[in-house]
């Protein structure tokens, strides 16, 4: 019997069933298969194993937490054993979507690890204090924020980190831009309580510690993680949240999503459900289009209000809207800085 190949081995366990996603083919033993093995499904075992998993599921998607507000909520189960893979271009929100999703599960008391290569563990406390006060987050950037008001954002990083733990490009001199680094920090959450692990971003995971592999391309790197990624969700405790870029404008054309992923498009494969970010800038507003989702909603586009950095539903959309149509908005001060300042590129 043919040996199968390693790639096609790791392939098979990335899609496997949950029973078989610990297991290793280490030689042609191991994938033979007897006509009794295949006669003997639907025995007492499977029915126990089958009802088990139903029984499981249920009790998982009761356990669904807050997406960013109640209209994503809604539409998108956030629940343990899934992976959200969330992509955009560049300058158009995953930071901030990450600060979305951070802010209501603080708020709940629910702790929150952000694994973040792209921006700094102030900046990620900065930005959740400013939703939670109201204020511009790019008035910062820009040097636009007075001292008294930057005191006091940063007078809430203690009750924000007590549940938002962040661990950035700097720790451990760029821990969290290797892959064993960032299977550490998730495999130490795991069965902690903690209520998800956020990655910001996918493209930014781009070495090893290992010599074997140092070399590899970036391709290779990703794609390792892409299938642990698949076996890691079935067996923590926890959601995972990664964000991904998408191809520079050349590409923006095709409709296909996994194909405008950079570097490693096979993120798709393992993800449960698959997000595209797409701001409007002259309407203040974001869309969220759901590409894949194994909850069926596929097809989906749920359109949030974007207003201080914040992605409002509800009568808080409803009401920004109509205000905008009646010009009783201050257009200076809701217009996100970089569309003035960065040919309407909004803050990332």
């Amino acid at each position: 019997m043919a040996r199968i190949p390693e790639d096609e081995q790791r392939d098979l366990l990335a899609k496997a069933p949950k029973k078989f996603l610990l297991e290793k083919f280490s030689d042609s033993e191991n994938v033979a298969i007897s006509l009794e093995e295949i006669d003997s499904f639907g025995n007492d075992e499977d029915q126990q194993e089958m009802s088990d998993d139903i029984d499981n599921y249920g009790k998982m998607l009761k356990e669904r937490i807050t997406f960013i507000n109640d209209s994503l909520t809604t539409v998108i189960p956030f629940t343990r054993e899934n992976l959200y893979l969330i992509c955009a271009y560049s300058g158009n929100g995953k930071s901030t979507v990450a600060a979305n999703i951070s802010y209501p599960l603080w708020q709940q008391g629910k702790k929150i690890l952000i694994v973040s290569n792209e921006e700094s563990k102030h900046d990620v406390l900065f930005r959740i204090s400013c939703l939670h006060q109201g204020l511009h987050f790019n008035d910062y950037k820009k040097g636009r924020m007075d001292e008294t008001t930057i005191q006091q954002v940063k007078a809430l990083f203690p009750v924000i980190s007590e549940f938002v733990k962040v661990k950035d490009v700097q720790f451990r001199n760029g821990f969290t831009t290797k892959i064993e680094g960032v299977k550490a920090c998730l495999e130490a959450v795991k069965d902690a309580d903690y209520s998800c692990v956020l990655i910001d971003y996918y493209q930014l995971i781009k070495y090893s510690m290992s010599t074997t592999v140092s070399n590899a391309s970036d391709y290779k790197i990703l794609d390792d993680l892409r299938i642990w990624l698949g076996l890691y969700i079935k067996r923590a405790n926890l959601p995972v949240v990664i964000f991904a870029q998408l191809h520079s404008i050349g590409k923006r054309a095709n409709k296909d999503l996994d194909s405008r992923i950079k570097d490693c498009p096979t993120i798709y494969e393992p993800a449960t459900v698959v997000l595209e970010i797409i701001p409007c800038f002259n309407d203040l507003t974001s869309n969220f289009i759901i590409h894949k989702d194994r909850f069926g909603m596929a097809g989906t586009q749920i359109e949030c209000g974007y207003e201080k950095g914040k992605f409002i539903d509800g009568a808080a959309f409803e009401k920004a809207k109509l205000d905008r149509l009646l010009g009783k908005t201050n257009q200076e001060e809701v217009i996100p800085v970089e569309v003035i300042d960065n040919e309407q590129q909004p803050d990332n």
